[in-house]
């Protein structure tokens, strides 16, 4: 007789145990099947907690206590978060026509928009998934606004070339004032439809919201500005997704900061 033969002996009753001889020299052979069944046979009530410290943990929990709002469904919030996104970048592009539209190739416009579009979709699941406790991620939180930062990088850094500029800063900082123009705004409407969810992990959500607003920016930039020089785009137009995703993180922190304040006991 085999540990096999025994777990379906204790499977299909313990009592058949005593009445199979193979069982019994087998038990005596075995040291893990003879305490497996001498664990199954122990007797007693588990043990209970003391009364008053019972008392104390229904005192911590019921003044938390509230009714739980049902969650809409994820394709509602992902449908706001396009809504959001598509309106604020058509608000964003000039009357005077899409310059930057204009100044790139095929290949660039095909290889930009793509990337933008495929690392708004990813943020923005990412971001709706963690509004639901519970959810499963096909991406982890917390590495998906760094992938997103390197593969616009990787992707900006093949397709462009640098190119002289002679106002290099002022440049740069009037495309981050303007791409942090629309970046903010989407922030804000991306936050109000996360106090629809539960933030249980407000630094990852926060992370993943501001991305998906510098992404915004960055369009709008894209879109816009006609400056197609590599170091131009790297340091300025990816800069606003960089800063936007920081930003978040650090609301996010600060959010965690003060539920840990109010709610010591549960941290």
């Amino acid at each position: 007789m085999t540990c096999t033969d025994i777990d379906e002996l204790i499977t299909s009753g313990p009592g058949k145990l005593l009445q199979a001889p193979d069982a019994v020299d087998h038990m005596a052979m075995c040291k893990g099947c003879r305490s497996l069944v001498n664990l199954l046979n122990e007797g007693g009530e588990p043990p209970t907690p003391p009364e008053n410290q019972v008392q104390r943990i229904q005192a911590r929990i019921a003044p938390n206590l509230q009714p739980v709002r049902p969650l809409a469904p994820s394709r509602l919030f992902l449908f706001a978060c396009a809504v959001t996104f598509l309106g604020i970048v058509a608000i964003g592009v000039t009357p005077s026509g899409m310059n930057g539209w204009a100044a790139l190739n095929a290949v660039q416009r095909i290889a930009v928009f793509a990337a933008l579009a495929a690392s708004a979709v990813l943020l923005a699941v990412s971001m709706v998934g963690q509004m639901a406790p519970g959810s499963r991620y096909a991406l982890a939180p917390t590495v998906l606004p760094i992938g997103v930062l390197t593969t616009l990088l990787v992707i900006i850094a093949v397709l462009f070339r640098p190119h002289e500029e002679s106002a290099f800063i002022a440049n740069g900082l009037t495309c981050v004032r303007r791409g942090l123009t629309f970046s903010i705004p989407a922030a804000l409407l991306f936050g109000l439809v996360l106090q629809r969810g539960a933030m249980l992990f407000p630094i990852l959500i926060g992370a993943a919201a501001g991305g998906l607003a510098g992404l915004v920016g960055m369009s709008v930039l894209e879109l816009n500005c006609p400056n197609v020089s590599v170091f131009h785009i790297l340091v300025w137009h990816l800069g606003v997704v960089l800063i936007s995703a920081a930003a978040g993180a650090l609301i996010g922190a600060a959010v965690e900061y003060i539920q840990r304040r109010r709610n010591p006991e549960t941290c």
